[in-house]
C-alpha cells in the first residue's frame, strides 16, 4: 500500500501465507489498519483517519532465469473501509498493484531494478447526508530501486531499501515524486556461518 505520510496507522495481518516453487514465490493474506491518532469529525488538525480499513492481498515473484537472479514481482491489495468516527462518511474501495523488475547479486542479498505502482479508487466516497463523490482517483508511478544487505562476516542484520518513484497519469489526487528509505531487520539476526 502506498503510505500516507504524516498519518498514524497500526497494521495487523492475522493471515499472511507464503509458499515457494522452483521458479516462483507466492503470498496471500488479510490485514486491517486500526484507527490511531487524534480524530474529530470536521477538525483541521487530525493526526488519524478515524476509520478502520480492511485489506486482502496476494501476489507473486516470478524468477526469469534458473539462477533466480532476474525476477518480476506483482502484489495486489484490495482495501475497504468502515465509516469515519461520529459521521456517515465512508471512503470508497481502493485497488493497488505494486512490484518491480530487478536483478539480484551477492546470493540474493542485494538487488537493483525498477519499481512500479498503480492505484485506483474503484467505488465512490459516501459523504454525509447520502451525498456521493463520484470522483475516483487514479495514480501511477515508477522509478529505480536499490536493496542493500546490512551484514558482518558472521551475521546478517537486515536490508536497506532505497526507492524513488515518479508519479504520472494522476487524476483527482495529489501529484509529486516520492523517495522511500526503508530498513528491515530480522529478529533475531541471521548467522552467516
Amino acid at each position: 500500500m502506498i503510505p500516507m505520510l504524516g498519518r498514524a496507522t497500526f497494521n495487523v495481518q492475522p493471515i499472511n501465507l507464503g509458499w515457494h516453487t522452483e521458479r516462483a514465490d507466492f503470498m496471500a493474506g488479510l490485514g486491517e489498519f486500526a484507527p490511531t491518532g487524534r480524530y474529530t469529525d470536521g477538525a483541521s488538525d487530525n493526526t488519524g483517519l478515524g476509520m478502520w480499513s480492511y485489506e486482502a492481498f496476494g501476489g507473486t515473484t516470478v524468477y526469469l532465469d534458473e539462477a533466480r537472479a532476474w525476477s518480476f514481482a506483482a502484489l495486489a491489495f484490495y482495501e475497504t473501509h468502515s465509516s469515519k468516527e461520529d459521521s456517515d462518511v465512508k471512503v470508497g474501495d481502493i485497488l493497488t498493484i505494486e512490484g518491480g523488475l530487478g536483478k539480484s547479486w551477492a546470493d540474493g542479498a542485494a538487488a537493483l531494478g525498477v519499481s512500479y505502482f498503480a492505484q485506483w479508487k474503484v467505488s465512490s466516497d459516501d459523504l454525509a447526508a447520502g451525498i456521493s463523490n463520484p470522483n475516483k482517483h487514479k495514480i501511477f508511478g515508477a522509478g529505480p530501486e536499490l536493496v542493500l544487505p546490512m551484514a558482518s562476516k558472521k551475521k546478517f542484520y537486515g536490508t536497506l531499501n532505497l526507492r524513488y518513484l515518479w508519479d504520472f497519469g494522476v487524476e483527482s489526487n495529489t501529484q509529486g515524486n516520492t523517495f522511500i528509505l526503508m530498513a528491515t531487520f530480522p529478529v533475531p539476526s541471521i548467522p552467516l556461518q
